[in-house]
């Protein structure tokens, strides 16, 4: 049984106790963080704060994740679909300790190394997802890994600018 499998079944019965309270948590905040990274090898903390605002939000995973759809950047996504970031601020404040509470996971059981110039790394030797089977990983998580590529594409800009048109108020 893989790390990620046993913290599911230890979870598992707290589930179907309160559903609200595990929609937007670390479990599937480990997994969109970490699909994301991997497949850009490493990114910088700053950017990984704007990952799960972005992979939480239902209706901008569904668009991206269309095979019809391709979208390049942030700006973008802001020209064709300018509802879908409309509320990024609050959506950034609301899960900026979720976003670091991710991190630390992920350094903590070493699917990742944080460097000291604040680059996050995905550690080869290890896969944080150990099966894509919706019944293990939910169907939520599912969507999000098959649109991390996608969300990826979005960090293909200098963070100064991100968070710029993402309007994040720091």
């Amino acid at each position: 049984m893989s790390e990620l499998e046993a913290i599911i079944e230890t979870i598992g019965n707290d589930i179907t106790l309160n559903q609200t309270n595990i929609f937007n948590n670390e479990m599937i905040g480990c997994i969109a963080m970490y699909s994301v990274i991997r497949h850009l090898d490493s990114l910088s903390t700053a950017k990984a704060m704007l990952i799960l605002p972005i992979a939480f939000h239902n209706q901008v995973v569904s668009y991206i994740g269309r095979a019809n759809t391709e979208i390049k950047s942030i700006e973008q996504l802001l020209l064709r679909k300018p509802d879908l970031l409309a509320n990024f601020n609050g959506r950034f404040y609301s899960l900026l300790e979720v976003s670091v509470n991710c991190i630390a996971i992920l350094v903590a059981l070493k699917f990742v190394s944080v460097n000291s110039e604040g680059t996050i790394n995905v550690l080869k030797d290890k896969n944080f997802i150990p099966s894509r089977e919706k019944k293990v990983i939910g169907s939520r998580a599912s969507r999000i890994i098959d649109s991390a590529s996608q969300i990826a594409k979005l960090f293909d800009d200098h963070v100064e600018n991100l968070y710029l048109q993402l309007r994040v108020k720091l």
